[in-house]
């Protein structure tokens, strides 16, 4: 796996020659991508592109008749007003110590198909909390819905927001019906992941297969590491802080002000403390401001979070440049410690051509990712990856488990661990670099489309997050589920992003502004205006170049 970029390709080779029924295999995402579904018709629709979308060999025959005239915005008052169970309103939680990121809903099946109808009015009312309330008595239980009805209306609606998901980073590609049989199992991988404990009922063994993939992946050796599946990439973020502080007791925890939030709330558990350094417009920490405080504070150990794409503008820190200046400043490897939160793109960046690496063959000590995201799972989830004598600091032993006690949570959900086994021995290196290109390539895709439409776009190098100027209408911005912060918003494009829907995307956005206007800048240095700097190359409406003669 040292040489994944080059043994993918021979991965893929093999992989075409095994011919499989099942949709399940490594080609899971194109079978995914290639199925269709019968849309139900609706009599109202609140953008003129919101019809359901043809299938690929259609769209390529067949042109999308527009709506009359007369169907407006405004008609869209008409559909259920509890369409997503949320508010009309957009709220902005931006804190000065992190950037939030809540939540989105979603399902596996038809995640790659068409536009979903809204739900009616019926099945909206199922959704209630009238209807899903408890009862506690036969009274109460003959004024509640069945059952059956609610979870049948649930159903449409996650079919529903999965088909306009694109504001959060989750893969919502993926096929797990051959393990739907070990949900009736209650799999507990409680303690360590390498020590059993009493409890038989466990997925150490696939957990364990999947930290030692991931420890290959970035280059670990033999007996040297220490990991565990964790439930989200903020549990991975909370321990590699943990374990930080451990060996730093007296450290500054040093991290851009465009971390994700989970950093400073391990900050903020732990009593550590932190400074949050200012950053470049692409959002990639400011070196020279990061070499200024560390040199401040010389006599304290230095911790360092070092981003592998941050929350909002999926923009990478360099690692290399960060530990050039720890070299220049005289820091010791003894007394500095990185962790690398790389929830999204560090598990896509190997994948990625001429990308810079990021490995422990380098001088770092922890690193957190999400399975969720990237891969694609049912249930949120993550991995965490530290160097083996680092855990020893935390280790208890705990006699009513007959194992020890080094992780985060005490049970832990050994399902997650099972699903994430299936996805990485289902995709493959080939598959994971199938889905990464996908995105990469399909990301410039949306930039190109929203940069032609005369709006103000952005996409880093290392990314497949597209950061767009802030939609007006907040119906819009709750439809495609953007991901906002104050006058801006982003699409994440994942695997179950495709060209169709962003042409929707951004036909619908284009009706937006013609009807709403644009964003104005809410203050002079908002992200609106740093995603206009000339910083990122070229224009941020449309590019210009010259001629080598030319005048510059």
């Amino acid at each position: 796996m040292r040489s994944i970029l080059h043994s993918a390709s021979r991965v893929a080779a093999r992989a075409a020659r095994r011919s499989t029924s099942s949709p399940i295999g490594s080609n899971s995402s194109a079978y995914l991508m290639q199925r269709t579904l019968p849309s139900a018709t609706t009599t109202t629709h609140r953008f003129k592109s919101s019809l359901p979308l043809d299938d690929e060999e259609s769209q390529s025959t067949t042109s999308t008749t527009s709506p009359p005239p007369s169907e407006s915005l405004a008609e869209h008052e008409a559909e259920p007003h509890l369409d997503n169970n949320t508010s009309d309103t957009i709220e902005d939680y931006t804190s000065k110590a992190g950037t939030p990121s809540p939540w989105a809903v979603f399902d596996a099946w038809g995640a790659g198909e068409g536009i979903v109808d809204a739900l009616s009015a019926s099945e909206e009312d199922m959704l209630s909390p009238e209807n899903v309330r408890i009862p506690t008595s036969e009274e109460e239980r003959t004024q509640v819905a069945d059952e059956s009805d609610i979870l049948s209306s649930y159903d449409k609606l996650l079919k529903r927001k999965s088909s306009v998901h694109f504001g959060y980073p989750y893969n919502l590609m993926y096929n797990h019906e051959e393990l739907y049989e070990f949900m009736k199992y209650s799999i507990n991988n409680l303690g360590d992941p390498f020590i059993t404990s009493n409890y038989g009922v466990h997925s150490r063994q696939f957990e364990c297969s999947v930290i030692d993939f991931f420890a290959d992946l970035w280059k670990m050796e033999k007996d040297s590491y220490w990991g565990y599946v964790t439930t989200c990439g903020t549990e991975g973020n909370l321990h590699g802080i943990l374990l930080a502080r451990e060996c730093h007791p007296d450290g500054i925890l040093y991290s851009s002000r465009e971390t994700h939030y989970s950093i400073f709330k391990a900050a903020r558990y732990y009593r550590m403390d932190a400074k949050a350094i200012p950053t470049l417009p692409m959002g990639e920490i400011d070196y020279d401001a990061l070499a200024t405080e560390i040199s401040k504070n010389r006599d304290r150990p230095v911790i360092i979070n070092v981003n592998i794409g941050t929350t909002v503008k999926g923009a990478v820190d360099n690692l290399d440049r960060i530990l050039r200046i720890l070299k220049t400043l005289g820091i010791p490897r003894e007394r500095f410690h990185i962790h690398c939160d790389g929830a999204l793109f560090a598990m896509m960046m190997p994948f990625v051509d001429w990308a810079p690496e990021i490995s422990f063959e380098k001088p770092i000590d922890s690193i957190a990712v999400s399975g969720h995201k990237m891969l694609g799972c049912p249930m949120p989830c993550g991995i965490a990856l530290s160097r083996k004598e680092h855990v020893k600091k935390v280790e208890m032993r705990i006699d009513y488990l007959n194992s020890v006690d080094t992780t985060i949570m005490g049970s832990r959900n050994g399902q997650a661990a099972l699903y994430l086994w299936y996805s990485l021995r289902k995709k493959g290196l080939a598959g994971i670099k199938r889905d990464v290109v996908h995105c990469m390539e399909t990301a410039q895709y949306l930039r190109d489309k929203i940069t032609e439409a005369g709006l103000t776009c952005r996409l880093n190098d290392l990314s497949s997050t597209v950061v767009l100027e802030r939609p007006m209408d907040d119906k819009f911005i709750k439809r495609w589920q953007l991901a906002c912060e104050e006058d801006i918003a982003h699409v994440v494009v994942m695997p179950n992003v495709t060209k169709l829907k962003i042409d929707k995307f951004v036909e619908e956005l284009v009706e937006c502004k013609e009807e709403f206007g644009r964003m104005a800048p809410k203050r002079g240095d908002s992200p609106l205006v740093k995603l206009q700097s000339s910083s990122w190359g070229g224009s941020y409406v449309a590019p210009t170049v010259g001629d080598f003669k030319e005048d510059f």
